[in-house]
């Protein structure tokens, strides 16, 4: 018998699959209706009101899980996440392999909508991405790209060939006196972003959009996702070999910087710490780095507790948590010092709270540690905390906190646009390139506002011509009412009566050849991976002489209505299709629901369904014995 799991997942990726085919967008609000804009932002791209509402899904493609998003903007300006998912990528799977890419494929198939309904933003890695923020003299709006692209290769130079070169402008301030204006510019390598538009290309679902976490982290306050309070926030992101600290003035990236400091350093100190135990007590406990960072892991309650047989068991998390504090007081060190250049060059402005998140599994203690020692309101970033899980599916743990904060990324991804967000594919030239394009539109469009008026008085004087025109048409047209043949009602009867005849004549064809039609479908359709073990046909029952009897009945017989219980009722056409998938083992599924897909999409069959899927040895290699019905379109 089939295991009911794999049943399960099968059945579910087609159920997935069927109906995203047939789901439509939402429609949008009112023709008409602008999209609002931002005063802080800088050479806004053009946009067309659209009849229906596209939706946004944020990509986070991380080393073990990939992370889906869709959200879509509501009429009154709010964002809504419509769904969420979290896949496993196949392990030794390289992302250039044609592999990698059907996995992406069929992901985004499942999540989101019509291509061309559908805006795609992906992260990519923060790790080369430079960014910087410079201020500038007031200056005319024509000359503002001019001033932060020089301003900004004076202080840090980069050739343009191999990077590419950004800035978002984040309001008027005041220095010694004088008003300037504060300027985010970032700089990122553009064979990365290359790599990364290839990646989707390939695929054919292009990107609308690539950005980084810091910038998916501001779209949540941005969007008001997360209110936005009085005083300054930070995020501090504690990774394995590095953390970032991300400072927001509002809700606009105003700090960023680098930490080498991480998880790494805890296990260090947890490995110092026993080391050190082992030189007064020989009965100490000692481990290794990696059995310190399952220790480590193991503090938060989302993860899986050690067992009596895992190093480090009898450690309480009190104690290792008291180990381990000797790196967290270097991480705030160096956070504090972050804060205190804040303060320099942004006087005024007051940190009022500080969010954590981390490559680790969140433990609430060192929240807490981190806030209490910088002595400010500290919190776990959980944006999808008052999200009902219900409503998404495939997302692991839906109230595990760790897993909904590793979806924080896609999540204010998910929220992009290029009027608030930076798009690492659309950058200053190309939105002033738009610009100019747009005004060239409305030039052409008064132009042809222009020519219409003209046109008017031609078709006034044409009117009287118009006019005669119709006369000698009428009079055309009673001619050809003169010379229209009477119809004769005899004529039509023997018309429809051959008709009906060939269409009986067509019908014992079709069914003659039923049979052999379908085999030859069946072949057509059938992938090489695939074998058939049994095949069952049932093409239902023909009543002996009937069809026959039809083609030669007269007509006048056949239009009188038979009596009920005369003829039999015929058997439900339907075939039982036994077989193996051979081939690599983590391609069963992908195969079999493929399998079923274009069994569907043939005009013979309808309402495939899956009887058995399971999962046997053969020889030496193993196989997926499947059984399938499929009913025979009549």
């Amino acid at each position: 018998m089939a295991r009911k799991s794999d049943i399960t997942s099968t059945d579910k990726l087609l159920k997935l699959i069927r109906s995203k085919r047939d789901e439509e967008p939402d429609p949008a609000a009112a023709a008409g209706q602008t999209l609002k804009k931002r005063d802080n932002f800088s050479h806004p791209s053009p946009k067309l009101v659209s009849l229906k509402k596209a939706c946004t899904v944020g990509i986070d493609i991380g080393h073990e899980y990939l992370r889906l998003v869709r959200a879509t903007e509501t009429s009154s300006g709010r964002w809504q996440v419509d769904d969420r998912r979290r896949l496993a990528i196949p392990p030794k799977t390289p992302r250039e392999s044609s592999e990698f890419g059907a996995f992406l494929k069929a992901a985004l198939a499942g999540v989101s909508g019509s291509p061309k309904q559908t805006n795609l933003w992906a992260i990519m890695s923060a790790a080369h991405v430079e960014v910087r923020h410079i201020r500038i003299p007031k200056v005319p709006k024509k000359q503002i790209s001019n001033a932060v692209y020089w301003t900004a290769k004076k202080d840090t130079p980069f050739d343009e060939k191999d990077t590419v070169f950004d800035y978002e402008l984040q309001g008027e301030v005041i220095e010694q006196g004088i008003p300037k204006l504060a300027v985010m510019v970032y700089t990122a390598p553009r064979k990365e972003i290359e790599d990364l538009k290839d990646l989707f290309s390939r695929i054919g679902r292009p990107l609308s959009g690539i950005s980084i976490v810091p910038f998916s982290l501001q779209n949540i306050f941005r969007t008001g996702w997360i209110p936005v309070r009085e005083g300054a926030m930070a995020s501090l992101f504690i990774g394995q070999e590095f953390s970032r600290i991300d400072i927001y003035a509002g809700d606009n990236l105003v700090m960023t910087r680098g930490i080498k400091a991480g998880l790494s350093s805890m296990v260090e100190s947890l490995v110092d710490s026993l080391n050190e135990q082992k030189k007064q007590d020989p009965e100490a406990v000692t481990l290794t780095n990696e059995q310190a960072k399952k220790v480590i892991q193991s503090l938060s309650p989302d993860s899986q507790p050690l067992q009596e047989s895992d190093a480090g068991f009898t450690l309480t998390k009190e104690s290792v948590f008291a180990m381990v504090q000797p790196a967290m007081e270097r991480l705030v060190r160096q956070v504090e010092r972050t804060f205190e250049h804040f303060a320099t060059t942004m006087p005024g402005e007051r940190i009022a709270r500080i969010f954590v998140s981390g490559a680790m599994n969140i433990y609430q203690p060192m929240v807490d540690y981190v806030g209490s020692q910088l002595g400010l309101s500290s919190e776990a970033l959980d944006p999808l905390s008052d999200l009902d899980p219900a409503s998404c599916v495939d997302t692991g743990e839906e109230n595990c906190v760790s897993e909904r904060i590793a979806f924080g990324p896609a999540l204010g991804l998910a929220f992009s646009s290029d009027d608030h967000t930076p798009n690492m594919m659309m950058t200053y030239k190309d939105k002033e390139r738009e610009a100019s394009i747009a005004l060239v539109n409305k030039v052409i469009f008064a132009s042809f506002i222009i020519a219409i008026f003209l046109c008017t008085g031609v078709f006034v004087f044409q009117s009287a011509a118009i006019a005669q025109k119709k006369n000698i048409i009428k009079g055309i047209e009673t001619q050809i009412a003169d010379f229209r043949p009477t119809v004769d009602r005899n004529e039509l009867m023997k018309m429809a009566d051959k008709v009906s005849q060939q269409r009986e004549l067509f019908k014992v064809y079709a069914e003659r050849y039923l049979g052999m039609a379908v085999i030859s479908e069946l072949t057509e359709l059938t992938p090489a991976n695939i074998r058939f073990i049994d095949l069952k046909i049932n093409l239902g029952q023909v009543p002996a002489g009937a069809v026959a009897a039809n083609v030669t009945k007269p007509s006048t017989d056949a239009a009188k209505p038979a009596a009920a219980g005369e003829a039999p009722k015929a058997l439900p056409r339907e075939i039982i299709l036994e077989g193996l998938i051979r081939g690599d083992r983590q391609l069963f599924e992908t195969s079999l629901a493929s399998y079923v897909m274009v069994l569907e999409a043939s005009p013979l069959f309808r309402q495939v369904s899956i009887q058995k899927n399971t999962v046997e040895p053969l020889s030496k290699d193993d196989a997926l014995h499947f059984i399938l019905k499929l009913v025979v379109e009549e």
